[in-house]
């Protein structure tokens, strides 16, 4: 597990030093979890059948407990880690029905990680209006490639970074679409991008149109690199070639893949 913080304008450092305590003193705890995860996903990864869902449409039983205990273990590490640095003296602010810091585009985001929030869409009955809103989203980012590219060429003959992109699109405040109001509809199944991402200040400094948000102290309680490669390993099983950006991936994955159908667990 590593912890990423955020910097100033400056390039410097706001991750309180508590974090390298945590980090040290609990390293054997936080590895133990990170290897239970990466053996789980390992597992999920040696089973028969995972290359039939643009086929059949069809998963293994199997895949879905798997993850559901991956999931369960990496919020479980995350909580522990959380209590060892509120144990120092440092609180998270964050709580479920926050969504301050809900305008941003998740991206990075593994292919197992879209199926389980296409599953859990499915599940709950909310996929038809969630597709809508992805679409919605879907044109929001397409047009703010499409506009801050032909800026960045004209100005320097540079395309923007993707990371730059992804800033650009959380300045335009705009919600999440699997929220409603300040509840996320898929708050069980939602990515390990949003599992992640904590804040020791002040909720609404973390809304991006907020005064104060600059000096906002966030951090990312990151996967470790076992964890990152089994994901990798476990996304070649299912021969898909989907977008890891949140709305693009799963719009690709309802409407490519699956066609609207739900998962055959088998």
């Amino acid at each position: 597990m590593r912890i990423a913080g955020n910097t100033d304008s400056a390039g410097n450092s706001r991750t309180p030093d508590a974090f390298a305590l945590v980090e040290e003193c609990d390293r054997d705890v936080i590895a133990s979890y990170q290897r239970k995860i990466a053996t789980y996903l390992h597992e999920m990864s040696c089973l028969d059948g995972l290359g039939q869902l643009g086929s059949r449409r069809s998963l293994p039983a199997q895949v879905l407990k798997y993850f559901q205990k991956v999931v369960g273990l990496y919020d479980a590490s995350t909580q522990y880690f959380l209590g060892r640095l509120h144990r120092r003296g440092s609180t998270v602010q964050c709580r479920p029905d926050c969504a301050f810091c809900c305008c941003n585009m998740p991206s990075g985001l593994s292919t197992m990680e879209l199926i389980y929030i296409y599953h859990g869409s499915i599940s709950t009955g909310i996929a038809p209006r969630l597709f809508r809103r992805c679409l919605e989203a879907q044109e929001q980012w397409t047009e703010l490639l499409r506009r801050t590219c032909r800026v960045a060429l004209s100005e320097n003959g540079r395309p923007l970074t993707r990371e730059a992109l992804l800033k650009s699109y959380q300045g335009l405040c705009i919600p999440c679409p699997f929220l409603q109001g300040t509840s996320c509809r898929i708050y069980p199944y939602r990515p390990l991008a949003c599992r992640m991402h904590f804040s020791l200040s002040p909720p609404s400094w973390c809304d991006p149109s907020h005064f104060q948000t600059d000096y906002a102290v966030q951090f990312n309680v990151e996967p470790g690199e076992c964890v990152q490669d089994a994901l990798e390993v476990l996304d070649d099983c299912f021969h898909l070639n989907i977008s890891d950006i949140m709305v693009c991936g799963l719009l690709e994955l309802t409407v490519n893949v699956m066609e609207f159908e739900p998962i055959q667990w088998k």
